[in-house]
């Protein structure tokens, strides 16, 4: 048997659909962020004054963007919208409502909340801005973050297709989009504390006796080529890890197919179990 490394986004285990937690933890692609436009008194969004829009987003790198027409204001008003796409570990808003005025200057702090409402990422430790081409007027001191939110508060910033006056025109022929109408955050994730070898052995364990019918018997592990296995010869299955990621092989499953995170399911083993 040979062993090697075969990256696949999405598996299913025997028919059981894999969670896409399962994913690669530092990658917002496969998990669900509650992207909300809030109302703040002042520049501290810890005083909620109102809530124009809030919505579930599942993240996908195969798809741009990933939400489309995000209004800020009402559903009624269509005038106010954002795209929004998140690729990897980054975040981009697009401004696409150019021809109307950009936001409402009613209340002085206004924006984006990103949260983690299904703690599925790991903690958010930093949050780099790009503002190449953003709104005139958008301060990126005032995007701030804690382990499972972000805020982007767009306070002072404005965006018209011509100039008005005093009022800044956004047209940008050096921009993707030909306007400044864009922010880029850049999300850096917590590392995931590595799995050791003896939980990984208790994983093994209990898919044994979650899953009879591919590993029927107790196994001892051993390595072979890199990885950290266990045999099953009558059902001729291996199971095993290396870098952190979780395998199995065998004809049930098609060959080699990488199941996702050694530390998702070691949080499903420790869910289950209680």
């Amino acid at each position: 048997m040979n062993f090697k490394k075969i990256l696949v986004s999405s598996v299913l285990l025997a028919g059981i659909a894999m969670s896409p937690y399962a994913l690669a933890d530092q990658s917002f692609d496969g998990h669900t962020v509650n992207v909300a436009f809030e109302i703040w008194d002042g520049d501290d969004h810890d005083v909620l004054l109102g809530i124009a829009n809030k919505k579930d987003v599942f993240a996908s790198d195969s798809s741009y963007p990933d939400e489309t027409d995000f209004y800020v204001f009402s559903a009624e008003i269509d005038r106010f919208y954002w795209d929004i796409d998140f690729s990897q570990n980054m975040i981009e808003l697009t401004y696409t409502s150019i021809d109307n005025y950009y936001i409402s200057w009613t209340y002085p702090s206004i924006g984006f909340h990103f949260q983690d409402s299904e703690n599925s990422l790991p903690d958010i430790i930093n949050v780099i801005v790009d503002d190449t081409f953003a709104p005139p007027g958008f301060n990126p001191d005032f995007v701030t973050f804690d382990a499972d939110n972000i805020y982007v508060n767009l306070r002072g910033s404005a965006c018209f297709m011509d100039r008005m006056g005093s009022l800044p025109e956004c047209a940008n022929s050096g921009s993707p989009s030909g306007y400044n109408n864009r922010i880029k955050l850049t999300v850096e994730f917590a590392a995931e504390e590595p799995v050791d070898q003896a939980t990984i052995d208790k994983l093994y364990d209990w898919a044994e006796s979650k899953y009879p019918e591919y590993f029927p018997t107790h196994q001892d592990s051993f390595y072979i080529q890199g990885y950290y296995a266990r045999f099953y010869q009558v059902t001729d299955v291996y199971i095993g890890s290396l870098e952190g990621s979780l395998y199995v092989h065998g004809t049930q499953f098609g060959g080699l197919l990488e199941l996702g995170e050694l530390s998702y399911w070691v949080k499903e083993m420790k869910t289950e179990k209680g």
